[in-house]
C-alpha cells in the first residue's frame, strides 16, 4: 500500500469516527436531529387544538364503551367461526371417504386409504370405519378388535342422520383427548350400515384457540350444550369462569363474571352454527376498559382540524427534513446494487446526524459485501474443485475395482456364473460412468440425462455378452444430481434382463426419454418379448432402484418385441 493510500484510509478513518461521535452525543445545534425537528414542527401544528381534543375525548368515553363490547363480541365470533371451519373441513374428509368404494366394502385397501386421508389432515388422530353393530372394521391406525357400540358418543351419534361431534374423551387407541366427529352411513334403502369416525385432536382445537388469542390478553373456551369444556386456550381459567353460567343467557348481551382471586371478567358468548356447541370469551374488566382506548375518544370535528394541521406540517417538514435525503440514500443504495463500491456519497455530510450515520453504514455495507463476494466465490471454486476431486477418485476406484474383477472373470467358465459375473462388473461399471459425468459436468448440482444414457448405451452394448444393440432418443434435459445412480441402475437392470445371449441375433433396443408435463417418462422398446422377466421378483433390483426414483415398471409384451414405461417426477427426493 502507498503512502497516498494510507493517507486516504487515514482521512476517511478520522472523518468517519467524527461523523458518528457527532450523530451519538454532540449534535452540530439543538435541532441537528430528525426527531426533535419532526417533534417541535408536530407540537406547533396541534397545540392550538390540544386542549379541545381533551375535552372532546372525555365525551367520547362512553362509546368507547361501547365499542370494546362489540370487539369482545366479534371475538367470540370469530374464534367460533375457527372452531366451525375445523369441524366442516372434518365433516369433508368423512363425506370424501363415504364415497371410496374402498372404504365402504373395509376391503384391504381401506386401512392405507383412512391412513392416507388420516397423514394428510393435520388435526386428526385416527379415521375409522365402524360396522352398524359398532365394531370397528378397519382403521386408519392399526387394526384394533375395538367395540365401541357401548359408549355413550356412538349410541347418541347413531341417532343422527347427519354429522356430529363428541364430547371430549379420551381415545383408547392414540391415548390422548380426542372429539369424535361421526358420520352416519346408509344404503341405497335408507339402512344404517356404520359410519365413518375421525378423531380431532382436542390439543389442535386448544392450539386454535390460543393462535385465535393469546391467554395471556383472553381467555376462549368452547362449550357444549350443557355448558361442558370441549377445547379451551386456557382450561383451568377458562373451567372457572364459565361452569355453571348460563350461557345462552349472554349471547345478547356482556356478561360479567368473578375468579377465585376476586378479579371482574367480562364475557360474550357466541354460537356455532351446528353441532350445539358455544364459544365464550373473557377478558378482564380492567384492561377491556383501560385508558388506552383515549385514541378512539375523539371527536368528528376537533380531529379533522387537527389532522389537517398536522399533515400540512408534517408535509413540509419531512420533505425538507427526511424525504431528500432518503431519496439520496436510494440513489447511493442503487449505485451499490450495480456493484460500483468505490462510490462515496460525499453530499451526506451536510444531511442530519442520523442520516449521516446511515450514509456511512450503508458505505461500510458496500465494502463488507464487496469482501464477503470475493470470500464467496473463492469458497465455491474451493468447493466445486473438492467436490470434482471426489468424484474422480471415485470413478478411479470403481475402474480399479472393475479390472480387478475382469482379470478374475478370466476363470469364470462360461454359464449362468459366467453371466452373473458380467452382470456384477457392469453394474460396478455404471457407478464409474455416473462419478464419471459428476466429475465432467460444468454444472455441479444437475447431470445431463442425454450424455448419460448414451453412455450407458456404450457400456451396455459391449458388456451384455456383445448380443444387444441400444439406440437413445433423448431430449437434452437435466436431472438432481441425486437421480443420476438409482436411474443409470435401473436402466442397466431392465436391459441386461431384456438381452438374451441365447438369441440368434442381437436384440435391438431403443431407449428414450422425455420430460410430459411434471413428469419424466424413460421408454424402452424391445425387438424380444420380456417373457415375464422384469416382473417382480424376477427383476427385483430393477423394480428396487424404480421405488428409489418414485417410479413404477410397467411392462407389456407386445407382437414382436415388448414396451417398458417408467415414469416419476423429477421434483421427488430419491
Amino acid at each position: 500500500m502507498s503512502v497516498r493510500q494510507r493517507e486516504t484510509r487515514d482521512v476517511r478513518r478520522r472523518e468517519r469516527a467524527t461523523i458518528f461521535a457527532s450523530a451519538l452525543g454532540n449534535p452540530r445545534s439543538l435541532l441537528d436531529s430528525v426527531r426533535r425537528r419532526l417533534i417541535l414542527v408536530i407540537l406547533v401544528a396541534i397545540m392550538p387544538i390540544a386542549s379541545a381534543c381533551m375535552l372532546q375525548g372525555v365525551l367520547q368515553m362512553r362509546r368507547a364503551t361501547e365499542e370494546a363490547q362489540h370487539r369482545l363480541s366479534q371475538s367470540a365470533i370469530t374464534a367460533a367461526g375457527s372452531v366451525q371451519n375445523v369441524f366442516a373441513s372434518a365433516e369433508n374428509v368423512l363425506q370424501a371417504l363415504k364415497n371410496s368404494s374402498d372404504v365402504r366394502t373395509a376391503d384391504p385397501d381401506c386401512g392405507p386409504t383412512l391412513a392416507g386421508a388420516n397423514i394428510s389432515v393435520q388435526f386428526s388422530a385416527n379415521i375409522t370405519l365402524v360396522g352398524a353393530d359398532g365394531r370397528v372394521r378397519c382403521s386408519a391406525l392399526a387394526e384394533t378388535d375395538m367395540d365401541v357400540s357401548g359408549r355413550t358418543w356412538w349410541r347418541e351419534a347413531i341417532q343422527n342422520k347427519d354429522f356430529s361431534i363428541s364430547p371430549r374423551l379420551v381415545s383408547s387407541v392414540t391415548r390422548i383427548e380426542v372429539l369424535a366427529g361421526v358420520l352416519p352411513l346408509f344404503n341405497a334403502n335408507a339402512d344404517f350400515e356404520g359410519a365413518l369416525v375421525i378423531a380431532i385432536t382436542a390439543s389442535w382445537l386448544d392450539t386454535l384457540l390460543k393462535r385465535d388469542m393469546s391467554p395471556d390478553t383472553a381467555v376462549i373456551s368452547l362449550l357444549d350444550a350443557n355448558g361442558a369444556e370441549v377445547a379451551s386456550n386456557a382450561g383451568t381459567a377458562g373451567r372457572r369462569l364459565f361452569a355453571g353460567r348460563d350461557l345462552a343467557a349472554a349471547q345478547d348481551q356482556l356478561g360479567e363474571t368473578v375468579d377465585d382471586a376476586g378479579v371482574a371478567w367480562s364475557f360474550a358468548v357466541a354460537p356455532l352454527d351446528r353441532h350445539g356447541l358455544l364459544v365464550a370469551i373473557a377478558r378482564p374488566t380492567a384492561d377491556l376498559f383501560q385508558w388506552t382506548l383515549v385514541h378512539v375518544l375523539i371527536s368528528f370535528v376537533l380531529p379533522v382540524v387537527m389532522v389537517i394541521f398536522t399533515l400540512v406540517a408534517i408535509w413540509l417538514a419531512t420533505d425538507r427534513i427526511v424525504l431528500q435525503w432518503l431519496l439520496y440514500l436510494r440513489r447511493v443504495t442503487a449505485v451499490y446494487a450495480q456493484g460500483h463500491y468505490g462510490f462515496r456519497p460525499t453530499r451526506m455530510s451536510q444531511a442530519p446526524s442520523e442520516f449521516r450515520v446511515l450514509g456511512a453504514a450503508i458505505e461500510d455495507m458496500a465494502l463488507a459485501v464487496r469482501e464477503r463476494d470475493a470470500k464467496l466465490r473463492d469458497g465455491l471454486a474451493e468447493k466445486t474443485a473438492l467436490v470434482r476431486e471426489i468424484h474422480h477418485r471415485i470413478k478411479n476406484s470403481l475402474q480399479v475395482v472393475v479390472s480387478l474383477l475382469s482379470l478374475y472373470g478370466g476363470g469364470v467358465a462360461p454359464g449362468k456364473d459366467r453371466r452373473r459375473f458380467e452382470q456384477l462388473r457392469v453394474r460396478i461399471n455404471t457407478l464409474a460412468v455416473v462419478h464419471r459425468i459428476f466429475y465432467e459436468a460444468s454444472e455441479g448440482s444437475e447431470v445431463r440425462v442425454r450424455e448419460l444414457l448414451r453412455e450407458m448405451a456404450v457400456l451396455l452394448e459391449g458388456a451384455a455378452d456383445r448380443n444387444v444393440l441400444v439406440a437413445v432418443e433423448a431430449q437434452d434435459t437435466t436431472l438432481p444430481t441425486d437421480f443420476a445412480v438409482p436411474l443409470a441402475l435401473m436402466v442397466s437392470e431392465i436391459i441386461m434382463s431384456m438381452a438374451r445371449p441365447e438369441a440368434p441375433q442381437p436384440v435391438r433396443i431403443q431407449l428414450s426419454c422425455a420430460v410430459e408435463g411434471a413428469n419424466f417418462i424413460i421408454a424402452i422398446l424391445s425387438s424380444e418379448p420380456t417373457e415375464g422377466r422384469l416382473d417382480e421378483g424376477q427383476a427385483d433390483l430393477a423394480h428396487g432402484f424404480a421405488r428409489q426414483l418414485g417410479a413404477t415398471i410397467e411392462a407389456e409384451d407386445l407382437p414382436g418385441g415388448a414396451s417398458v414405461r417408467v415414469s416419476f417426477s423429477p421434483r421427488r427426493a430419491c
